[in-house]
């Protein structure tokens, strides 16, 4: 049975407990909503008002005690919270005396107790009250599951609802989580029911939005979730007896369903939601098995759904990406690189998940990221991090199931957001099973499918990749002979030479790409050939292999996308963009800006970067440089030279374990000595540059590395979420965790957490997303044109972004100390700058062009600025 026991004290006889007006309205709110055959479907609600101490005891503690395995119970509390000796939660009653804690209230330790004797196979308590985070933990039994949810943290105090007495509303967190499950908005995954996680990350963003000055937490023991109410119904999106036919296992009636979404499309009374919903049908539509019924389906979609797709971009963002064959999403777009197993545990395992990733869309897109870059995520002994894959069909165990990976994709699409996955090109793991039975199979069909040679010579040239000193040749004692390998012994090459390599890798693409991702990031790709002689690096081979990849990707799946990646300077890297006949890859990626940022920094001269950017040659027709700062690899630090190469290793990581053999191992907010200005400075100079942001995840908060950890790993610990129990990212116990959580005052998680920070609107999270917001609303940015604009100061950078009618100025300090330049805008003599950020006029534009502007140290602008 359901059965629930809500209790509101809100009528106090001690006058130094003043009276509450929200406990009532909290009660017979959820009462209304649980008892619903329609929403909550609970088999009995009991109610306690305004009971005293032993009154409150007694209903409780029968309440639990009566219950039996099968039962699943709810028990709610609202009203005031009180610590006694700064530390042991009491709820109190209508007649608690608060010198008298103990015996007159009721002890939350003992309430704990009972919940853990309790025989109901799922519980869920809500604590309604100030200083709720102070409850501790429950115990962890295999065969029951329990969720405490509590509205304000150990030291906080909860707020009541706006109103006044007579018509007094629910609790500040009582209000937004049950609007989420009476009017539906908090079933997220649109599957009819609301789960208790749910509901509480609807709460959780709402109060945040109401900018309410308490933090919510939820706390799981034994499961990862449970179901709270069925989700109100809602209008039907597409008739059912259509989407009936759309999974017929016959074409013909595919074919149908094609027509009758067509014809259905031309009513005059259609929702904007309706639209997408038959858009996105349609879409699958087009790429079914069934050549007709694809190429019916396309046809609908370039000719009478045209009208509907302008509709909606008229009428308000799509939920879904409104056009999965167009590239326009990546100009002006942001990426957000995250790595899985550390950002969100949503079953309490320790490790994160694609299910946590998905319950985190709501943060991210309030962040302004539009595509999500998922690192690594296939099966992999991670031995290097996720990169030596074992099975490329496969999800890495611990990470999530296929369904919870489709699951993400289409949230992720209703809100207009993408999802693009890391692929390993180079090599296998060794426990791959193409390697195993090519190293016993030397004859069969995986025999070629690696480098093999029986004297190990040859390659003495081949180029190392930033990160890699094991590179060279291994015995195998089962096959007798060497094989190749560019990183190390784990990780064997495959033979790109064999023609049957590069197809099995094709549908490798293929699967992911059938899986509905936006996209693949091609990791190692500059050493998919290998030559003698030569540095095996980028090699003509490769370019005709992308080549062909990027014909059969635009003919086969137009709108994803191909990102390379490459260890080298702009001018090098260019190249796997290929040519304007043989394009290759959509976006590419360089790893020298975060070096030279440092560099200008240091020195207080833009030199260093400017440099960069002048290296940067301007590309068009949906192709992108994709700039970053931090990722989750060392900073590298082999492409400058040696005297540079010092100065940053003296400057930014004296300590022998803060390096590796290629570079530096820490974070943004470590190598800028978490000073506001210079971060400020970086990300703003990242927005405005030309090409694709990637921010690397818990950046935007300026989170730390643990460095006692071992590789790389030490920046990629555990997201912090909170200052609870492991930072908000899981329940479970620390030993399990995929890494320790930072403990450090200035970067531990109790004082860096994306709750904080979404309170304090000075904080670094909210300048970051001020910036997003900024960018997203000021076309110049998706434009490639660029061009720097000559300084009279060495210290301050400018140029221009855009071409044409309003262009964005963007100014850059990189001194520590305020200074002053004349720009030369000759184009734009006699026009008024307008600051992006704020709206603020500054001064004209002489008519000659000059224009003198001053900075604070670390300072920056962008102007909107406009041709006469």
């Amino acid at each position: 049975m359901k059965l629930a026991l809500l209790i509101g004290v809100g009528a106090y006889q001690n006058d130094r407990l003043p009276n509450l007006d929200s406990p009532t309205s909290d009660v017979k709110e959820w009462a209304k909503i649980l008892a619903s055959p329609e929403l909550g479907a609970f088999d009995r609600v009991l109610l306690s008002q305004d009971d005293d101490s032993q009154t409150l005891q007694d209903k409780i503690y029968d309440f639990l005690t009566a219950a039996k395995p099968d039962d699943f119970l709810l028990l709610y509390y609202s009203g005031h919270g009180r610590l006694h000796e700064g530390r042991r939660l009491y709820l109190t009653a209508t007649s608690t005396d608060p010198d008298r804690l103990p015996p007159t209230s009721v002890p939350s330790d003992e309430l704990r107790h009972w919940i853990d004797e309790c025989r109901a196979g799922e519980l869920v308590l809500i604590l309604d009250c100030c200083h709720a985070g102070a409850f501790a933990d429950l115990k962890q039994r295999g065969d029951r599951s329990r969720i405490v949810l509590v509205s304000a943290g150990a030291t906080e105090l909860a707020h009541e609802g706006d109103g006044y007495k007579q018509h007094a509303l629910p609790s500040a967190f009582s209000g937004p989580f049950l609007e989420g499950l009476r009017t539906g908005a908090a079933d997220s995954d649109n599957n009819g029911i609301i789960s208790v996680r749910e509901a509480f990350e609807y709460a959780a963003v709402r109060m945040v939005d109401r900018e309410r000055p308490q933090t919510p937490q939820m706390r799981a023991a034994g499961v990862g979730d449970l179901i709270m109410s069925n989700a109100p119904r809602r209008p039907e999106m597409i008739p059912r007896d259509v989407m009936l036919l759309t999974r017929s296992a016959l074409a013909s009636a595919r074919a149908l369903a094609v027509d009758e979404l067509g014809a259905w499309l031309q009513r005059e009374q259609r929702t904007r939601a309706q639209l997408a919903a038959v858009i996105e049908t349609l879409e699958d539509l087009g790429r079914d098995e069934d050549e007709r019924v694809s190429a019916q389906a396309r046809a609908v979609l370039s000719g009478r759904v045209r009208a509907a797709r302008e509709q909606l971009a008229v009428d308000a963002p799509v939920e879904a990406p409104a056009d999965r064959g167009a590239l326009d999403w990546l100009a002006g777009s942001t990426f957000y690189e995250l790595e899985v197993r550390s950002f969100v545990d949503s079953d309490g395992d320790g490790h994160g998940d694609l299910q946590g990733v998905t319950e985190k869309l709501d943060y991210l897109q309030r962040l302004g990221v539009d595509c999500l870059l998922l690192t690594p995520i296939m099966s992999s002994p991670s031995v290097s991090g996720g990169r030596d894959i074992a099975n490329f069909t496969s999800i890495d165990t611990g990470l999530g199931q296929p369904s919870q990976l489709l699951q993400l994709i289409g949230l992720a699409h209703r809100r207009g957001m993408r999802i693009i996955l890391d692929l390993v090109l180079n090599h296998t793991s060794d426990q791959h099973d193409w390697f195993q039975r090519s190293r016993r199979e030397p004859d069969g069909p995986y025999g070629n499918f690696y480098v093999w040679s029986a004297s190990g010579e040859g390659f003495a040239e081949a180029a190392q990749p930033l990160g890699s000193n094991e590179g060279g040749w291994t015995h195998d004692p089962v096959r007798g002979q060497y094989f190749w390998h560019r990183y190390s012994p784990h990780e064997p090459d495959l033979n790109y030479d064999v023609p049957e390599v590069g197809a099995a890798m094709r549908e490798v693409m293929e699967f992911w790409l059938e899986q509905g991702v936006d996209g693949l990031r091609l990791l190692t790709v500059p050493y998919l050939f290998e030559r003698t002689g030569t540095e095996s690096k980028g090699l003509s081979e490769t370019h005709t292999y992308l080549s062909g990849l990027r014909e059969w990707m635009d003919t086969r799946y137009p709108g994803r996308v191909l990102i390379a990646w490459s260890d080298a300077w702009p001018e090098d890297a260019d190249s796997y963009f290929g040519t304007d006949d043989a394009p290759e890859c959509h976006l590419v990626m360089y790893a020298s800006l975060m070096p030279s940022l440092l560099l200008a920094m240091r020195r207080q001269a833009h030199r260093p970067v400017s440099g960069v950017l002048s290296r940067m040659r301007a590309v068009s027709g949906g192709r992108h440089w994709a700039v970053f700062l931090r990722n989750g690899d060392e900073m590298p630090l082999g492409l400058l030279p040696p005297a540079e190469r010092e100065e940053l290793l003296r400057e930014h990581a004296p300590l022998a374990r803060m390096r590796t053999e290629a570079g530096i191992r820490r974070r943004m907010a470590t190598l800028l000595d978490n000073d506001r200005g210079e971060l400020e400075l970086a990300y703003a100079l990242l927005m405005s540059m030309p090409g694709v942001p990637i921010l690397y995840y818990g950046d935007e908060i300026g989170m730390g590395e643990n460095l006692s950890l071992p590789g790389n790993l030490a920046v990629k610990t555990p997201m912090q979420w909170a200052p609870d129990r492991n930072g908000g990212f899981s329940m479970a116990q620390p030993e399990n965790l995929p890494a320790p959580l930072i403990h450090e005052s200035a970067f531990g998680y109790m004082a860096v957490n994306v709750e904080n920070q979404l309170r304090a609107r000075s904080s670094l999270l909210h300048a970051v997303t001020r910036l997003l917001d900024a960018r997203r609303g000021f076309a110049a940015f998706a434009s490639p044109e660029f061009r720097i604009v000559r300084s009279t100061n060495p210290a301050v950078l400018a140029f221009l972004r855009g071409e044409g009618g309003e262009q964005a100025l963007c100014l850059f300090n990189f001194a520590a100390t305020t200074q002053t330049t004349t720009l030369s805008l000759p184009s734009f003599g006699g026009t008024i700058p307008r600051e992006l950020t704020g709206g603020a006029e500054f001064p004209r534009i002489a008519d000659s062009g000059d224009y003198d502007v001053g900075l604070v140290g670390h300072g920056f602008f962008w102007f909107a600025v406009s041709t006469p």
